[in-house]
């Protein structure tokens, strides 16, 4: 063991040679025995213990290669990471991966409330909508059952009422629509009685041309055709100006109508007739042919007026005498 006489410091390694405290030359110590100074240390000047110097305190000589590292213990080294109880463990290392399931479970109780709730909210409304329904069909047969009767017409009445329950039962979801026997039935089309009108305005028509007369042979048409020979929508006073012209052009008109044949619709509001027209025009110019020609007609007003004129195929045409 040594010891420096300095601090007093004692050190068990006998490999050391100075203090490493303050750089004194080491003393070493035996039991039995006075210090003895370490003869491998290299003393400048010393001084006694307990005397005064003149001058500054001897300066020692302080050997490198006889010193020795010593390692000093790490008083404050990192606390070794704590140690828990295995079923602790386990738990502190199940927790992150219990997370991403707790995640989940959020979103699918999320997505299943919503619909939960969706769906209630659904079902209120047919509820409500079905009683509202039901309300306005009880008030409705009230109302049919609670009206006077005579005691004649009493079994039709119920016949009635028990149909009108039948339909409202049968339509509960449903838009009510008329009863049946309220909705006019159009009445049969008397083809007959059409072609024989038609006929008869074709006739006029005709007989006006020949006549010349522009304002009788103008009120047999509409105020719009839909059809004018190759043109659409055109209007009556489009017509009536080339009606105009062939009247000032030609002083003879002679018009022939034959083989008429008339179509009526189902609703006897329109029909379409086709005939053969054959004309000899007379004046500056001359104008003979034969044509077959589609005329479309509607009635308004009570009469039939022409809508659609053209011609279907030209049989023959001549402009010389």
């Amino acid at each position: 063991m040594k010891r420096c006489p300095t601090c007093q410091r004692t050190y068990t390694d006998d490999t050391l040679r100075f203090c490493l405290q303050d750089g004194a030359p080491l003393i070493t110590e035996t039991q039995g025995s006075a210090a003895v100074p370490d003869p491998e240390a290299t003393v400048v000047s010393e001084a006694r213990p307990g005397s005064r110097s003149e001058g500054p305190p001897p300066t020692e000589l302080f050997n490198p290669r006889g010193a020795q590292t010593i390692a000093i213990p790490a008083s404050s080294q990192t606390a070794p990471p704590q140690s828990y109880p295995p079923e602790m463990q386990e738990r502190r290392e199940a927790a992150p991966a219990a997370r991403p399931r707790n995640t989940v479970m959020v979103v699918v109780v999320t997505v299943v409330g919503t619909i939960l709730i969706l769906s209630l909210g659904a079902l209120g409304l047919f509820a409500f909508l079905k009683n509202r329904g039901d309300a306005e069909r009880a008030r409705v047969v009230n109302t049919e059952d609670n009206r006077p009767a005579n005691n004649s017409n009493a079994p039709a009445n119920n016949t009635t009422n028990n149909s009108n329950r039948a339909n409202a039962n049968a339509n509960a979801n449903t838009r009510p629509s008329p009863t049946p026997s309220l909705i006019p039935t159009p009445s049969p089309v008397d083809a007959a009685v059409v072609a024989s009108q038609v006929t008869s305005t074709l006739n006029g028509w005709a007989a006006a041309t020949t006549a010349r007369d522009i304002n009788a042979h103008m009120s047999y048409y509409a105020d719009t055709l839909d059809t004018y020979y190759n043109a659409k929508s055109i209007s009556s006073y489009k017509v009536r100006t080339d009606r105009e012209r062939a009247f000032n052009t030609y002083s003879s008109m002679d018009v022939q109508l034959s083989n008429i044949r008339v179509t009526p619709d189902p609703g006897g509001q329109s029909a379409i007739a086709t005939f053969d027209k054959t004309w000899t025009f007379e004046g500056d110019k001359y104008s003979n042919g034969s044509v077959q020609q589609l005329v479309t007609l509607t009635k308004q007003g009570g009469r039939w007026r022409i809508t659609g004129e053209k011609d279907l195929q030209v049989y023959y045409v001549n402009k010389e005498r």
